[in-house]
């Protein structure tokens, strides 16, 4: 298993093309409509998009500014995963050209992985990273991952000179990172009903993996245990996808969650599909489940 694509609702289609396209160098491989759009690495044939962002309904929004006064479950952060440290020196150097343009949250050695961190234009968390060498990653019963100081300097240094950014094609979503209103729920939703494994835990938050990954899910409850549920008709997240590696894994899920009395969803462009389904988490956050 591991995460196939993103869907966020935003609040302007032109705004946040110019971040994820020009800015973070994704490419436009369609528009089904002139809402939305499909965005995916460079060489990817245009097959697969990674990204799917989609303008929100004027009539559903909260008005812009008020959104981020809104404690509620959803999206902490999505994770841009590059092939190597050397295309993540090489987006810190393009970026930091950029840096009027961009809301840069910070960076961070996590021993596993080195991190940066931007919000998009509508306040979405962004993390773009690469993974240490596997070799290097500590593992007893759970992986060590903290959070230390990463050396920007030293990372501009390994940039390659004078190199048109692009994002790369080997480039994937490494994981999401949620907010959730109870972590035992939520830990047991992902684990119990999803099959993950628990690879990790940090104060307030539990870590997923599909593998011997450190993570594919991160859910925390960070902003208490008030927090309103998850709203698809918001800027934000609507949904993110899992994929599953066979038709065999697809349809053992299915089963499982037949079993366990959880309930998929579709919608109008999914009615027909056999290949994937959505569901719920229990504070309302969409996941569908495919695979290919």
């Amino acid at each position: 298993m591991s995460v196939a694509g993103i869907r966020l609702n935003v609040y302007s289609l032109e705004r946040s093309l110019h971040f994820y396209r020009d800015l973070l160098g994704f490419q436009l491989i369609g528009k089904p409509a002139d809402d939305s759009a499909l965005l995916s690495t460079f060489g990817s044939n245009n097959r697969d998009h990674l990204l799917h962002l989609s303008k929100v309904d004027t009539a559903n929004r909260v008005i812009e500014g008020e959104q981020s006064l809104i404690r509620q479950a959803g999206l902490y952060h999505f994770a841009i995963l590059l092939p190597s440290r050397i295309h993540l020196a090489n987006i810190l150097k393009h970026l930091s050209k950029n840096s009027n343009e961009l809301y840069f949250e910070g960076a961070a050695d996590h021993l596993v992985s080195e991190s940066l961190y931007l919000r998009d234009p509508d306040s979405n968390g962004v993390e773009i990273y690469s993974d240490r060498d596997h070799s290097e990653w500590k593992r007893t019963g759970q992986f060590q991952v903290e959070t230390h100081h990463l050396n920007l300097k030293q990372l501009l240094k390994e940039a390659e000179d004078e190199i048109a950014w692009r994002m790369p094609a080997s480039t994937v979503i490494g994981h999401v990172h949620l907010h959730v209103s109870d972590l035992n729920k939520s830990s047991n939703f992902y684990s119990e009903i999803l099959g993950l494994h628990h690879t990790c835990s940090y104060p307030g938050a539990n870590f997923f993996a599909a593998n011997s990954y450190h993570h594919h899910i991160a859910i925390n409850s960070w902003l208490g245990n008030d927090v309103a549920k998850a709203d698809q008709r918001q800027p934000g997240l609507d949904h993110f996808s899992l994929n599953l590696k066979s038709k065999q894994n697809f349809e053992e899920l299915s089963h499982h969650m037949q079993f366990m009395k959880i309930q998929g969803l579709s919608n109008n462009s999914n009615k027909t599909n056999k290949e994937s389904f959505f569901i719920l988490d229990p504070d309302n956050i969409k996941t569908q489940i495919c695979y290919q």
